[in-house]
């Protein structure tokens, strides 16, 4: 209800009303054409009033900055550079644009970082945007969280595929993903990381007399896994407690495995669902490969064991003389005095790959095709907007900003960080980070896991303790490829499709309801 004010005895009066934004009462003046010429001088003040007032409010409301709130987890030495990013994003916007904007940056825990998104979207107090665990964006686009981003009018690209060319592939694929029938990207990268081989320097200079011996080169890391075999069995001392490899065990850690031998973990089939495709010669040669560094040729010294000496500390002991692991241990091991040295991942021997259809049968040892055979995995973070952010399209512009060539380059000469965009990469000032030129060439090399939701199940209760069997050699590598088949099929797959299938529904009634649209 509205009261008129008191004095109008001629045109439309003005009211009080109470604005349902900001909760404070706004004048609003219903005059409409010029006052009559038989206006009383209080009714001409009180019109003029009324529509200074209202020019007043339309002013204030058009100068209130948007405000927008950030997640991240970073480690402390990260936040610093970060929020240079976003101040500089702030003072560039309001030159394009005019608009006053501020970004409040909460820190969150890395590993509680979803947990709190699910929370705070079932309280509505999600913040705009967030940066998550690269592996973590499907659950948080299957459940609503996540807003698609080519969905947005600003969004800077024709297609996917094109804003696709521009960043690292494999980094830039966990962000798209296939959910009620229709494919989005639900991201982008905001950093990026990989595995790569770390190889002890003084422990191959120890065997140097006999690496020569067998025809092997002391001063560089194996270049396939059947030359890690060959410097494993030299390197190996069980006597000693020295083994040539340390392996972890868990589904993330194995994915360069898969990825180099060529093996699907799931496929759509012609309806368009998820089936189960870990199976089949490609994925068995990844498995045997594997398994046969530890059971066959004794070269690995059962890191993967639950209670056994990890990898990593067994590579900072000078237990293990090769580990795959990625950049976030080079201070670790830099400060320790290691004397050790990164390499690409070591690739899928080239007569066996030929063998499998991996390559052309004319491959040579230094082709780009041989190269491609050292395929690693992602990990890493992205920068997402949510489905609740009042302001979208400035979430979306910070993310482009946040992975521009100037904001990458700077935190790859100062941080020493991957960039995820390609023009970044080159002509990099890197004398403080030496290892990361590697790591570079391994990230374009690599691939993600499979977009699927329950990947915390996927890995810890269905892949790793069947490959744990496998380890212990109670069960061989096709009859565990099986039951991870069955059991994705059963505990993860069927929820999808049954969901997928339902969504279809739901459109085609929707659609058949309404023909015009």
């Amino acid at each position: 209800m509205t009261a008129p004010s008191s004095g109008h005895r001629s045109g439309r009066p003005c009211v009080r009303r109470r604005s349902v934004r900001t909760s404070k009462t706004v004048i609003w003046c219903e005059h409409s054409g010029a006052a009559p010429s038989s206006a009383t001088p209080v009714a001409l003040l009180r019109a003029l009033t009324c529509a200074f007032l209202l020019l007043l409010t339309a002013t204030l409301a058009a100068e209130q900055p948007a405000r927008l709130t950030l997640w991240q987890g970073f480690k402390f030495s990260e936040v610093p550079m970060l929020r240079r990013n976003v101040d500089d994003f702030v003072a560039e916007y309001r030159q394009k644009t005019g608009r006053e904007v501020v970004i409040e940056i909460g820190q969150v825990p890395f590993s509680d970082m979803v947990k709190r998104l699910k929370s705070a979207a079932l309280a509505r107090q999600m913040p705009d945007m967030a940066i998550i665990d690269a592996n973590s964006m499907v659950q948080l686009a299957f459940g609503g969280v996540a807003m698609p981003l080519d969905t947005l009018k600003n969004f800077p690209a024709g297609s996917i595929e094109e804003l696709r060319a521009r960043y690292v592939p494999g980094a830039f694929d966990t962000n798209v993903i296939t959910f009620k029938g229709e494919r989005h990207l639900y991201g982008l990268p905001a950093q990026t990381t990989t595995l790569a081989l770390f190889w002890n320097k003084a422990m191959f200079r120890a065997k140097e007399r006999e690496l020569r011996a067998a025809g092997l080169v002391p001063e560089r890391a194996p270049r396939d896994w059947d030359e890690v075999i060959r410097y494993g069995k030299i390197l190996t001392d069980p006597a000693q407690n020295l083994y040539g490899f340390g392996m972890n065990n868990s589904f993330w850690f194995s994915m360069p495995y898969y990825n180099q031998y060529g093996v699907e973990i799931v496929r759509r089939n012609e309806a368009g669902l998820l089936e189960a495709a870990f199976r089949g010669p490609r994925a068995e040669a990844a498995v045997k490969r594997r398994v046969g560094l530890y059971r066959e040729h004794g070269v690995e010294g059962g890191a993967w064991r639950e209670g056994a000496l990890d990898p990593d500390q067994g590579f900072l002991n000078q237990r293990y003389a090769m580990i795959l692991v990625g950049p976030w241990q080079i201070e670790n091991f830099r400060s320790s005095g290691l004397d050790f040295g990164v390499a690409l991942v070591p690739r899928v021997p080239l007569d066996e790959a030929k063998a499998l259809g991996l390559v052309p049968p004319d491959t040579d040892e230094n082709s780009t095709a041989a190269r491609a055979l050292s395929a690693s995995n992602i990990g890493g973070q992205n920068i997402m907007v949510s489905t609740s952010s009042k302001y979208p399209e400035i979430a979306l512009e910070f993310a482009l900003h946040f992975t521009s060539e100037k904001v990458q380059r700077a935190w790859a000469e100062q941080l020493g960080q991957i960039p995820i965009l390609l023009a970044a990469q080159q002509n990099l000032n890197l004398d403080k980070f030496p290892e990361v030129p590697i790591f570079i060439e391994q990230i374009n090399l690599a691939k993600p896991l499979p977009a699927l939701p329950y990947g915390g199940v996927l890995e810890t209760e269905i892949v790793n303790p069947e490959m744990n069997l496998v380890l212990q050699g109670r069960q061989t590598p096709a009859q565990a490829l099986e039951r991870i088949c069955a059991q994705m099929e059963k505990r993860i797959l069927k929820p999808v499709n049954d969901a997928e299938m339902a969504a279809r529904t739901e459109s085609a009634v929707k659609s058949a309801a309404n023909p015009e649209n």
